[in-house]
């Protein structure tokens, strides 16, 4: 007996025993047995690929009246911005107008007290005075126009007399009566001028306004 038990591990231990080896078969998840397949078989499914979605109408109408509206926007700002910069460019255009006449005044007295031989302390005093005044309104963007031999434009010369010359070009400034000035780029008082015109033969020649 001990000897048929030494031969059955005997057995059991040699590694020379044939193994039978089974395959092994899987099945679905009815129970039907699944056929083997070669695992270099690769099944591959593609899926139906879809077109990218479109925007609809409304999103487009959408996005172009948001660009509309961006760039009336922009533009608002621009304008909003130059009134702004005009605003203040031109705050004093009003006060420096009304200050015009006190610098005519100080040019008549200064061309007055040098006609009547006044002392040169008196001049120099009222010259000093016309020389701050003028800076200070300088210092503000006013601008003297120089007219005489300029040709007449309405929107700088008002004409009060004419010059019937023939030795100068017609519409020519050849006079000024009263100093035009300019606040920065814009006209802030023309200036009263005599031009050169051509007359009629035979006519009279128009009365003349006098410096005053």
């Amino acid at each position: 007996m001990s000897q048929d038990n030494a031969k059955r591990r005997q057995a059991n231990d040699d590694p020379t025993e044939d193994v039978e080896i089974l395959e092994v078969v899987g099945v679905d998840e009815n129970g039907v047995p699944i056929e083997a397949q070669d695992p270099n078989d690769v099944e591959v499914v593609f899926d139906e690929v879809a077109a990218p979605p479109q925007p609809p109408a409304e999103d487009s109408d959408l996005r172009e009246r948001l660009m509309r509206l961006q760039a009336d926007f922009e533009n608002f700002k621009k304008r909003i911005d130059r009134e702004r910069y005009d605003h203040f460019r031109y705050a004093t255009f009003g006060l420096v107008s009304r200050i015009l006449p006190v610098l005519d005044n100080f040019e008549r007295a200064m061309a007055a007290v040098r006609q009547g031989g006044t002392s040169d302390a008196l001049i120099e005093g009222v010259a000093l005075i016309q020389r701050q005044l003028a800076t200070e309104l300088e210092a503000e963007g006013l601008r003297p126009m120089e007219s005489v031999g300029e040709t007449f434009n309405p929107e700088r010369h008002e004409a009060v007399a004419t010059d019937p010359d023939s030795a100068v070009p017609a519409h020519t400034v050849t006079q000024v009566f009263q100093r035009g000035y300019f606040l920065h780029d814009r006209v802030l008082r023309p200036a009263m001028v005599r031009v050169r015109v051509d007359e009629p033969e035979g006519s009279a020649a128009p009365d003349e306004r006098k410096e005053s």
